[in-house]
């Protein structure tokens, strides 16, 4: 059976940009703190440099989750109310589904 996605919710689709978004962010923010701090240490910063780069990096991933939320949600919002826009024109897009 076709179906078509005529409409996407904007405000749901804000809030799942908001939540993936973010966690990408953060996934980021703790691999470049895990490698800041090993290239710190290897390009001699020592033991405060590491310091510094760790002190650095949780506040990356703070402000990753933070902006990433912030971001993904209007990148969300405006991604679906340009969609319905567009499916409205051309129509919307078409998924074949089956019962299992």
């Amino acid at each position: 059976m076709r179906k078509e996605i005529a409409w996407i919710s904007p405000l749901r689709t804000g809030i799942i940009y908001a939540a993936v978004i973010s966690v990408v962010y953060a996934v980021f923010s703790i691999v470049m703190l895990i490698f800041g701090g090993m290239m710190s240490g290897i390009m001699g910063g020592g033991m405060e440099g590491a310091g510094m780069m760790v002190g650095g990096g949780f506040v990356s991933i703070i402000f990753g989750l933070v902006m990433g939320a912030i971001f993904g949600f209007i990148g969300g919002v405006i991604g679906a109310f340009i969609y319905n826009i567009a499916a409205g024109i051309v129509g919307g897009i078409v998924i074949e589904l089956k019962d299992t």
